[in-house]
């Protein structure tokens, strides 16, 4: 039996199915360790070089269904935390450079906890490259991909303002 292909025509697939697939599994299967290991209590390795790893798995895990699939070279994914308060944490990911619909610019986590004891709810956010001028701001879910919109392309800050005004009652 021949495998299905995961190929997309016209995107880089490392970087589409590292957003869209691997990271977000990783973070719905572990939304409070992947807190406590964004936020540096849990202390194993490095965050970038773990989002190194998650980048470089995606590669290898859709090579094996597509075997010409371009290889993304990265030297870390950096990343930022910001605390809203005690219960709520936005963890944003910088991406390398989309060229294509769909690749994103940054992937953001949002954390919420109803007390310290319980597991975090968490919400994944997106913003995708649309064209050289326009951004598309999206949401993750197990139901699907949301669009909350189009904008300019948005700076780190500007992202989490965003995010800010959809979560924050």
């Amino acid at each position: 039996m021949e495998k299905e292909s995961t190929e997309i025509k016209g995107i880089r697939n490392q970087h589409y199915f590292f957003v869209q697939s691997f990271l977000y599994d990783y973070i719905y299967r572990h939304p409070f360790a992947s807190l406590e290991f964004f936020t540096g209590v849990i202390e194993l390795h490095s965050v970038e070089e773990y989002l190194k790893g998650i980048w470089d798995f995606t590669y290898t895990a859709i090579r094996d269904t597509i075997p010409n699939v371009e290889k993304i070279e990265i030297d870390k994914l950096p990343y930022t935390v910001t605390a809203i308060d005690e219960f709520r944490t936005i963890v944003v990911i910088t991406l390398p450079e989309p060229q294509s619909m769909t690749e994103s610019y940054y992937v953001a986590i949002y954390y919420q906890h109803e007390d310290k004891k319980s597991d975090p709810v968490f919400r994944y956010f997106t913003l995708e490259y649309h064209h050289k001028n326009k951004s598309a701001f999206c949401e993750l879910t197990d139901d699907g991909h949301s669009l909350f919109g189009f904008h300019k392309i948005l700076s780190e800050d500007e992202f989490i303002e965003e995010i800010k005004s959809i979560v924050i009652d």
